[in-house]
């Protein structure tokens, strides 16, 4: 299942949400057709049919569009690979909150057996054997499930080789997915480009009750891996008997808005104290965005050495 390769499936109906149109892999994808029309003498043979498609569009129909993109050669054939399985991936996702209840709801009385979170990792220390045999028998459901979804679209060459060599599966995958992450002059992009793009969308997700500067972003980069801090700058107060005082922003984040951000989530957790971790209280998530492995943590509140991001008068008094 291309969006769910880690060892943690989805599960519980969690990642299942309404269609969302602004989700990177529609944004990406549009920007690269539109691109690739406007490049040619004459419109595409796609193109009527790409441009009837509207946000309510349901997945069927954008998978029509995706399959007629493919069999033009418009794109490479790796890209056209990866439009197929992600949107197949999306119709999964509307059958699986039936499809999958039965070992999700023996899921959920193992957690409730043993006082796990729903997110708790298969892989952790000291997890109960049989909590591993149920998270990997809804890996094993969601696979089966995905395989019948592409068979039942005439698929077969992709759900053979899904079932046959998901390596290859995998990579072809992952190449196409890059076609698509490029900018409009056709550039790739860069990583403070991402990362900028990344910020963006957590600043998209949160709504402040007090005055608030722009975000801040902290990253360490290894093989591949990103992880990502990103945090409100504190507030210095200007004026009055708090002059010179530091607070930080108060503020509410909206997660289901912060999980469809992302192309695929693994793992999406709650560190309530932060005692043990530097970065203190956080929202984290571990997912792909925008083809990158990032683990994301939202903090409560910003390191200690960091600057504060905006000034804000105190004598200034509200009336109304």
């Amino acid at each position: 299942m291309p969006p769910q390769r880690s060892t943690e499936p989805q599960v519980g109906g969690r990642k299942m949400s309404k269609q969302n149109y602004n989700h990177p892999f529609y944004s990406a994808v549009n920007a690269k057709l539109a691109e690739i029309a406007v490049a040619t003498p004459t419109p595409p043979s796609w193109h009527e049919a790409w441009a009837n498609l509207k946000p309510q569009s349901s997945p069927q129909k954008h998978l029509a569009v995706y399959q007629a993109v493919r069999a033009s050669g418009s794109v490479l054939a790796e890209a056209g690979f990866f439009m197929v399985a992600q949107i197949i991936d999306l119709i999964t996702d509307e059958r699986a909150l039936e499809g999958l209840r039965a070992v999700e709801d023996h899921l959920e009385t193992i957690q409730r057996k043993y006082g796990l979170d729903e997110d708790a990792s298969a892989l952790g220390a000291g997890v109960p054997l049989e909590y591993q045999e149920a998270m990997q028998r809804c890996h094993d459901a969601w696979d089966a499930l995905y395989l019948a979804t592409l068979e039942e679209h005439d698929e077969h060459d992709l759900a053979r080789l899904f079932q046959e060599n998901r390596n290859e599966f995998d990579r072809r995958y992952d190449v196409g997915g890059r076609f698509f992450h490029e900018q409009w002059d056709g550039s790739k992009i860069e990583d403070d480009d991402w990362l900028d793009l990344l910020r963006d969308a957590v600043s998209g997700c949160i709504e402040a009750d007090s005055p608030m500067g722009p975000l801040g972003l902290r990253y360490h980069q290894e093989e591949g891996f990103w992880e990502v801090w990103v945090f409100t700058t504190p507030v210095e107060l200007v004026g009055g008997a708090c002059d010179g005082e530091v607070v930080m922003p108060d503020f509410w984040l909206d997660l289901e808005q912060l999980r469809e951000e992302f192309e695929s989530i693994s793992t999406l957790g709650w560190s309530a104290l932060g005692l043990n971790s530097s970065e203190g209280p956080h929202i984290n998530v571990e997912g792909i965005f925008l083809g990158r492995e990032v683990f994301l943590q939202v903090l409560a509140c910003a390191p200690e050495d960091e600057e504060p991001g905006l000034k804000v008068d105190a004598t200034r008094r509200r009336h109304g």
